[in-house]
């Protein structure tokens, strides 16, 4: 039987702006991402009656997860600056829009959330790198 994996290359992360009709901007130079690693609480509803003495539970809370990515550090770029960008909107404690749009139309995961990680680093060796995380608050909407 044939895979029918897919490859990740052309995958993007999309920042918006904030405007009423909202535009939404590749990162720029995008090397690795991971979409929301959700979550769900489980509540221990244990008793003195639960059957051979095992532990209960029911499914409680669900939490969004967090985005995280890797880049090309671009200091410079609008959508890695301090004005329009990445570190704009670690800066500025506000909730913003995202999307995570899989390759060849395979789907689009459209999530609020808030940078909570902005690490650039500059090896001697390598090219300048950033890392970044987004805390996902509310329903990631799968299309």
């Amino acid at each position: 039987m044939a895979s029918n994996a897919f490859w990740a290359y052309g995958t993007k992360l999309q920042i918006g702006d904030g405007a009423t009709s909202e535009s939404f901007a590749d990162i720029a130079e995008l090397t690795d991402v991971n979409p929301p690693a959700m979550t769900k609480d489980s509540i221990e509803v244990t008793n003195y009656g639960s059957t051979d003495r095992f532990r209960e539970y029911i499914p409680g809370m669900k939490d969004g997860g967090s985005v995280s990515f890797e880049a090309n550090w671009l200091p410079n770029n609008a959508t890695q600056d301090e004005t329009t960008g990445i570190l704009e909107s670690f800066n500025d404690d506000v909730n913003h829009n995202w999307k995570f749009v899989l390759p060849d139309s395979l789907g689009t995961i459209s999530f609020t959330g808030h940078v909570t990680a902005f690490t650039p680093t500059s090896p001697l060796t390598m090219q300048g790198k950033l890392a970044c995380t987004i805390k996902v608050t509310g329903k990631p909407a799968w299309s």
